[in-house]
């Protein structure tokens, strides 16, 4: 890490060929950069071609623009800094602490502009929970922005590790979600190989533990700006090799805790950072088998076994999700929540929800006036359980929550629970169910509007739900237009079956079986089931015993309670 000097990765099919690197005199210097190009290999065929910034892009801009960063936060820089590394940090634990503080008690013109001016802007949301700051005037957030995106232009073109830190933390700041954006953060981390499985170069074990971070905060903000905004993902996991990230990746530990109020747990954000590249994981393969531009694997199941051959698909990863929320440690529940500390632990949570939503919304979508009709009933019971249960997360969140940090994808996931909502409004089969969504829906949209005041995440999600949304008028009914339109038939569903909204913590028999549908190839000791084995084709006695004897948390319901 130069601050004069960039490094990019050089490719095996780059116009640098490995054996003629082997022949160039002294191949392990590093160099300054001031003279030319030099070459430093980290790793057999690992070589990075180094260069000047001198004559990059803006490269003379750089004082200017880190001098116009503090003025226009100072006397308050250290405070910010320290109110940073409090609330932000530990949830998203991409920088290294202890590197950035050495740095800035040296100087703040030891930074690139960029990052010295994120870690301002995200610390300012937290601005009151500063005793000393909440004393002063906030300092003018738009002018610095525009300093920060100004600067994130130029440095682009001379890559670091900084550049990646810059571009992440400007896109969790609230308003600062962009695809496009994201997309250079991608190639910038691409540049500095940080694509690559680091573990043998010869470089510092703190920086490998940087890299291993980065690169999955990469991964994740590129699969889940991928779902969120209808792209396809520009991370392909053949060229993504980097090992699982670890608690050793992690330089600050429980004993670096700050006891301030208003803080957030260093050790919860280590597991939460874990736990969420494991999540993205699983979301990742939905999205790429669901709804990738290509999807011929799941039109080829659906056209030749219908909706249960979509099932049988998607039971992967509904176990995989299962597992992954077996597996969740109790620093990471809803309800470990701390006295006078913040808890990040919701964006984990509605991330978690959304997954769920994105595999019933496909499923949703798929049902046909084919569809057996005991199968499409079961299939949206469970949708209305996913519904209700990301609902009632929400409705459940505390002041420590809301108030904590939230990632960049939150909004928007937020806004897809009402998205989802609509659908299964849209293709309801009869007026009472029509209504029973409608009314669901709009007591969500009052539960967020009277937790969005002071809290930014739910603000935008509002903002993004009423754009999306606006022309669609929910008193006209969508049955016999909308249904028809998109090939359902009005096949009734009981009151007794909708139920109400508070019986959203208690499932029916149906929406039990829906559930667990996925499960009817597996073998369980009281069923002798077999590949033909179909749960629709038995009786109601034999199905609730079946039922019974299965794990009745088939996609944790538990995982939110508080």
């Amino acid at each position: 890490m130069h601050r004069t000097t960039h490094f990019k990765y050089i490719g095996s099919s780059s116009l640098h060929e490995e054996r003629l690197l082997d022949l160039i005199h002294r191949f392990y210097e590093s160099g300054n950069g001031e003279d030319g190009c030099k070459f430093r290999r980290v790793a057999d065929s690992t070589t990075f071609l180094s260069k000047s910034d001198r004559h990059t892009l803006f490269s003379a801009d750089v004082d200017g623009d880190l001098d116009a960063i503090e003025h226009a936060v100072r006397p308050h820089g250290p405070g910010l800094v320290d109110l940073y590394f409090r609330t932000v940090h530990p949830s998203y634990p991409i920088l290294h602490k202890g590197v950035f503080l050495e740095k800035y008690a040296r100087s703040y013109r030891e930074f690139s502009p960029p990052l010295l001016a994120a870690v301002y802007l995200l610390a300012m949301d937290w601005w009151e929970y500063d005793r000393e700051l909440s004393s002063h005037k906030k300092p003018d957030a738009e002018s610095l922005l525009r300093t920060a995106m100004k600067a994130l232009t130029g440095v682009i073109h001379r890559p670091k590790l900084s550049s990646v830190q810059a571009g992440l933390l400007l896109l969790q700041r609230s308003g600062g979600d962009s695809w496009v954006l994201t997309s250079q953060v991608v190639a910038v981390g691409e540049e500095l190989g940080l694509h690559l499985d680091c573990t043998t170069w010869n470089i510092p074990e703190w920086e490998k533990g940087l890299r291993r971070r980065l690169a999955w905060a990469i991964f994740m903000q590129d699969k889940w700006g991928a779902l969120i905004h209808g792209r396809p993902s520009h991370v392909v996991s053949s060229n993504w090799q980097m090992p699982r990230v670890s608690l050793a990746d992690f330089p600050e530990s429980a004993a670096d805790e700050d006891d301030k109020e208003g803080s957030t747990e260093v050790e919860k954000g280590r597991l939460l950072f874990i736990h969420l590249t494991k999540l993205t994981q699983i979301m990742a393969q939905a999205l790429e088998l669901l709804y990738s531009p290509d999807q011929t694997r799941a039109q080829e199941v659906i056209a030749t076994t219908g909706v249960q051959g979509l099932l049988e698909l998607v039971k992967p990863m509904a176990v995989n999700l299962k597992e992954w929320a077996n597996g969740m440690p109790q620093d990471l529940r809803m309800d470990d929540v701390r006295t006078r500390k913040l808890c990040s632990n919701g964006y984990l949570h509605l991330s978690y929800f959304v997954t769920e939503i994105i595999i019933h919304r496909h499923i949703i979508r798929s049902l046909t006036p084919s569809t057996p009709d005991p199968l499409r009933e079961l299939c949206r019971e469970a949708g209305k359980a996913r519904l209700e249960r990301a609902i009632n997360f929400v409705e459940a969140l505390r002041p420590e929550h809301l108030q904590a940090f939230w990632w960049f994808a939150s909004p928007k996931s937020l806004a897809f629970i009402r998205t989802y909502g609509g659908l299964l409004w849209a293709t309801s089969s009869t007026e009472a169910e029509a209504e029973f969504y409608r009314r669901k829906l709009e007591d969500f949209r009052w539960s967020l509007k009277v937790r969005a005041k002071g809290v930014s995440f739910v603000a935008a999600a509002l903002q993004e739900m009423d754009e999306s949304l606006q022309d669609i008028d929910m008193t006209q009914s969508p049955v016999g237009r909308a249904g028809q339109a998109m090939g359902f038939s009005h096949i009734g569903v009981s009151g007794s079956l909708l139920g109400s909204a508070s019986d959203a913590e208690t499932q029916t028999p149906a929406q039990e079986m829906a559930l667990h549908t996925m499960y009817h190839g597996h073998q369980f000791d009281s069923v002798e089931t077999s590949p033909s084995f179909n749960i629709l084709e038995m009786d109601a006695v034999s199905s609730h015993e079946y039922l019974s004897d299965m794990d009745q948390n088939f996609f944790f319901p538990g995982l939110t309670q508080p």
